[in-house]
């Protein structure tokens, strides 16, 4: 590994205990926030959010705000609340920091819209922006039931969370610890020659937990496939690749689910889950370590071994065909 810049070394903490199971770590995550990145500045540079008008993205917002950023863009599907965001942010960061509401720009971006996906650097060039230093791709659905995509039949957290992306300086996706525990069980069997994506996207395979879990290890597919093929040099490339997972957090993802899953969840937010603030702490910590986090899985502090089904041999065959699938389709609806 890369040697970690000494300014960033307060980042990193313990971790939970290796022998810890899956709920374990879950309790040991919500009994121990994760440290504040206050440390550092974001002056000079343009930050991009996705999904930033509620939960972990707004959070991770306001904290970019706080810590200077000479240009925050509020990517939203919805301008109103985008801009109802963007007044809550600027009265926030106005007692630490110098942001103003010139420097909060939002624009529109629906990640379930290959057509708003599509127009969004055009809108970034409108709006003055032709670089970005750092984005953090947020925008991401956990519904209970298989939802399809009106204009492209994909399912809807599949194309939210994973087909639709860009590349700037330093690029950070939200992942998920669910993918740690994923076996080979838990996909839809393929014959040789056929799509994976078109099998992940069927009714018949989709379930509201294994499906999220599947999710987010396409998000890891995904940014290995980023880091093979657009980063740049190896050693000091130029564009830096992570997946933060800011552990269970207290949001309004899954606000649609109904009565009987929604309690469950509730009670479980409960016992271990953290605020959405301290689960954005993660998302801005990962945008700051640079070659030392590239290609790596951020959380609790530490960098943590992606799951089997990343890093076993089964698991590098499958990324490599998801991969091209994900690049095929995007060369189909967005060039």
């Amino acid at each position: 590994m890369p040697p970690i810049n000494p300014q960033i070394e307060f980042l990193l903490g313990s971790g939970p205990p290796k022998d810890f199971g899956k709920m374990g770590t879950i309790r040991w995550a919500a009994k121990n926030s994760p440290k504040d990145p206050t440390q550092t500045s974001f002056a000079g540079e343009t930050v991009l959010v996705t999904g930033s008008n509620t939960g972990l993205g707004y959070q991770a917002a306001l904290k970019f705000a706080a810590l200077g950023a000479s240009k925050l863009i509020l990517a939203v599907p919805t301008i109103s609340k985008g801009e109802e965001a963007k007044t809550k942010i600027v009265l926030a960061a106005a007692a630490s920091t110098s942001t103003s509401a010139s420097n909060i720009i939002v624009l529109p971006l629906d990640m379930g819209d290959f057509a708003s996906v599509k127009t969004f650097p055009h809108r970034l060039q409108q709006a003055g922006i032709h670089r970005l230093d750092v984005a953090v791709l947020n925008a991401g659905i956990a519904p209970t039931s298989y939802q399809a995509n009106a204009a492209t039949g994909l399912e809807s957290a599949l194309q939210n969370s994973q087909i639709e992306g860009q590349g700037p300086a330093q690029l950070t996706l939200t992942g998920s610890f669910a993918h740690l525990y994923l076996m080979s069980k838990d996909l839809p069997t393929v014959t040789p020659g056929q799509s994976v994506l078109k099998a992940i996207n069927s009714p018949q395979f989709f379930n509201a937990e294994t499906s999220y879990a599947v999710m987010k290890l396409l998000t890891m597919y995904v940014m290995q496939g980023l880091v093979k093929n657009y980063a740049g040099r190896e050693a000091n490339p130029d564009v830096t690749a992570n997946v933060v997972c800011p552990g269970l957090c207290t949001t309004e993802l899954g606000c649609d689910f109904l009565w009987y899953v929604m309690l469950p969840l509730k009670l479980m937010q409960m016992y271990c889950a953290r605020s959405a603030e301290e689960g954005s702490r993660l998302l801005v910590s990962a945008t700051l370590l640079g070659t030392a986090g590239h290609g790596k899985f951020w959380t609790n502090d530490v960098f943590t071994k992606p799951g089997p089904l990343v890093t076993n041999e089964e698991g590098k065959a499958l990324q490599e065909q998801i991969w091209a699938e994900i690049v095929d389709i995007c060369n189909q609806e967005l060039n």
